[in-house]
């Protein structure tokens, strides 16, 4: 597949183009998928990412092309360390249990490493973990789904009308016959209501009995207004 590619691995001007329209697009591309699931690093901050990957990697070739004596990889070794600042603000801890944003972090991870290959010419590893990135993104969720429908362990969100309800609460959810309970945490509530508080249940299912189910039984316990899966 190389030589598809020859005509464009010197340092010519449209060289220099095709390396950075290449990043745009392929950068795009996997920033659309996560745009399309509303998270907060889209299709533009993955193009940023990626053209100032491929930028940094193409500005080391400059500088050694007009003469500078330098490590040609040092720039884009930055950036591969640099990428981390940004993704730690992506990952959030949501209701103390829940952590999300690994995702899109780990893909802006990748979507600089893309750039980089983009802007030093390696045309085939850039289109190669282009394509694993969004089969990975579009394929594997539903994969793991599939794995998942028999998974036991949930987190489920109940809300109490009273603060001073959560002892009984504790003592009541204990003492389920439809799972293990192995966690409880008190949160904010969700409602606006005043004198509410919440709480973040994780559970074991026990084979016999559902998600719903297990739901239903804590709706029942006094103080309860209602219970959701987290």
């Amino acid at each position: 597949m190389s030589f598809i590619f020859n005509d464009f691995e010197n340092f010519a001007w449209y060289s220099v183009v095709i390396r950075l329209a290449l990043a745009m697009l392929l950068g795009g591309i996997v920033g659309l998928e996560r745009a399309r699931l509303g998270r907060s690093a889209g299709m533009r901050t993955h193009i940023l990412v990626c053209i100032g990957a491929a930028l940094c990697t193409l500005l080391s070739a400059y500088c050694i092309s007009i003469g500078y004596a330098t490590d040609p990889l040092r720039l884009g070794a930055q950036v591969i360390s640099g990428i981390g600042f940004l993704g730690t603000g992506i990952i959030l801890v949501q209701n103390k249990s829940r952590i999300v944003g690994l995702t899109t972090a780990a893909g802006l991870w990748n979507t600089a490493i893309i750039g980089l290959a983009c802007g030093i010419g390696f045309y085939e590893g850039a289109i190669l973990c282009f394509a694993i990135a969004i089969v990975t993104s579009l394929l594997f969720p539903k994969i793991e789904k599939l794995l998942s429908q028999n998974d036991r362990y949930h987190v489920i969100y109940i809300e109490l009308v009273d603060s001073a309800k959560v002892n009984s609460f504790y003592d009541t959810a204990r003492s389920l016959n439809c799972g293990e309970v192995h966690k409880i945490d008190v949160t904010s509530p969700k409602s606006t209501n005043t004198g509410r508080i919440g709480i973040n249940l994780a559970i074991s299912i026990s084979k016999g009995c559902s998600l719903a189910e297990a739901k239903n039984m804590l709706r029942k316990i006094d103080g309860v207004e209602f219970a959701i899966e987290v």
